[in-house]
């Protein structure tokens, strides 16, 4: 973790930070090359610091960490995804106004747990094909 409270993952720890947390986790899906990635990269850091006691803030590159990006769906950066007891409750694609990336944030400390208990899980056998 560094001084802003962001933790950088990749594949290999994605289950022990995402998926086992007991707080809900924010992650901005980046690329190293990704001009967009780096204008939202300090508003990111400002709020895993406003936001440090409430939730766990993770980046992750997309382009040595493809297993994730490939399960998420993850084909553009930066893509910020918000996830409860590892199930992704809350998705943007791109830059953003700084404000609707916190008002997200604390829409996910503040609800995300009832988004979980009110939503209806969609099994991995539901297909097309009889």
């Amino acid at each position: 973790m560094n001084e802003f409270n962001v933790i950088e993952i990749d594949d290999m720890i994605w289950e022990q930070i995402v998926e086992q947390s007991s707080k809900p986790v924010i992650v901005m899906f980046y690329s190293p090359e990704c001009t967009f990635c780096e204008a939202m990269g300090p508003y990111f850091e400002k709020y895993a610091h406003e936001f440090k006691n409430l939730a766990v803030f993770a980046r992750i590159n997309i382009v040595i960490n493809t297993w994730t990006s490939e399960r998420y769906s993850v084909h553009s950066t930066p893509t910020f995804k918000s996830f409860c007891h590892g199930k992704p409750v809350w998705e943007q694609v791109g830059e953003i106004y700084p404000s609707i990336l916190k008002t997200a944030i604390e829409n996910i400390i503040n609800y995300g747990e009832d988004c979980i208990r009110k939503s209806t899980p969609v099994g991995q056998s539901i297909t097309g094909y009889t």
